[in-house]
């Protein structure tokens, strides 16, 4: 008995509430080919590897103002700035059509997908402020009265915070 109200009672704070998901959601059919799985402060999995065919449109999850559009590590990226420390990251992209301070609506084009370690899709990481967070639980955004209260196990065993350089 005692052990399944713990289990009902745990918070999980990284879950954001419908407030802070800021209209941002996965689409339907996003089929993820590669986990969240960070290792560490700074080795390991940061996001998650969203299934794509080369060259087809990576749309923006949600409304926001494009902050960065570039190369990182030679790998082409771009980041949406979605207000209230919310913030998008869209990687191995093919090619690159936002530009920065551009204000892009949820489905806007913001490239074309490439290929990751072999296979066909973009990675997508999510932050809030300056913690990554896993991009499913946006899945939990959406369908959901305000105010909501998130209650559930805790299911990962990996640490959440990563430093930056």
């Amino acid at each position: 008995m005692l052990r399944s109200l713990v289990a009902i009672s745990v918070l999980i704070s990284t879950v954001p509430s419908v407030a802070a998901c800021h209209g941002l959601s996965l689409p339907h059919e996003a089929v993820i080919v590669r986990p969240f799985a960070p290792v560490g402060r700074f080795g390991g999995h940061w996001g998650v590897d969203v299934a794509a065919a080369p060259g087809s449109d990576v749309r923006a999850i949600g409304a926001g103002t494009v902050s960065f559009a570039g190369s990182v590590a030679g790998r082409r990226s771009v980041t949406i700035d979605h207000g209230g420390g919310l913030r998008t990251s869209y990687s191995y992209l093919a090619g690159i059509s936002a530009e920065v301070g551009r204000t892009v609506a949820p489905g806007s084009p913001i490239g074309t997908a490439g290929v990751h370690d072999g296979t066909s899709a973009f990675h997508l990481s999510l932050r809030i402020g300056t913690t990554y967070v896993d991009p499913l639980v946006l899945g939990w955004c959406s369908d959901v009265p305000e105010p909501a209260l998130w209650l559930a196990t805790a299911s990962h065993e990996y640490p959440v915070v990563r430093d930056r350089n």
